[in-house]
């Protein structure tokens, strides 16, 4: 598959949320119109070290962003008077990029190829993801003064996927901790690392 790759420095998009973004460069500006109008995927390239970011030619892979990376559709949801955009994107499932793609436009076009995971938790761990519902309920209602993006918030943690990515977004305050998350592909190995960080008070308060 072609995605549209936006590297972000310590960005980690995770499947089942929404990122919110604000856009103001020209390039991502044309990108995310494009993505818009084509229903094409954005990758959220995980950049470690902004003074590593080098032009890329096509037929090269990215080398200042990590190999996996989340990728969703975007949707504009404020277009300012200035020209910039307030975005979401919607978080669908993560992917292995490849080599940039030669397409003529000013952002990059990549080969991806997307990573399967297993999304079905084990009983054994219920207790451990209840854990987890439970610590970001509370960061929600301390966080989130307004009811009704409260409720939204809350309404929206039905699945265990849902629960580690908002959990992973929010309460790691570790950058590359939550790229780490992102990288596994199972579901029951993302709850017990993020049990383990709770255990061991490695959140943000």
């Amino acid at each position: 598959m072609e995605v549209f790759l936006f590297p972000l420095v310590n960005v980690t998009l995770f499947p089942r949320t929404t990122k919110p973004l604000n856009i103001f460069e020209p390039r991502y500006l044309s990108m995310i119109k494009e993505a818009v109008e084509t229903q094409t995927p954005i990758a959220v390239g995980f950049i470690e070290d902004p003074a590593k970011v080098i032009p890329v030619r096509p037929g090269e892979t990215v080398p200042f962003v990590r190999e996996v990376a989340g990728y969703g559709y975007a949707q504009i949801i404020e277009e300012r008077l200035n020209g910039t955009l307030l975005v979401f994107i919607q978080g669908q499932g993560k992917l292995r990029l490849g080599k940039v793609l030669d397409r003529g436009a000013p952002y990059m076009v990549c080969e991806a190829q997307i990573i399967p995971e297993k999304t079905v938790l084990e009983p054994s761990l219920r207790l451990e993801l209840n854990s987890l519902h439970k610590i970001l309920t509370r960061w929600i209602q301390t966080h989130i003064p307004d009811p009704a993006q409260r409720d939204i918030f809350m309404r929206n943690l039905t699945h265990p996927e849902e629960i580690v990515g908002s959990f992973a977004s929010y309460l790691v305050r570790d950058y590359d901790l939550q790229q780490m998350v992102l990288e596994y592909d199972d579901i029951n190995e993302k709850v017990h690392f993020l049990h383990r960080l709770m255990e061991s008070n490695e959140l943000t308060t």
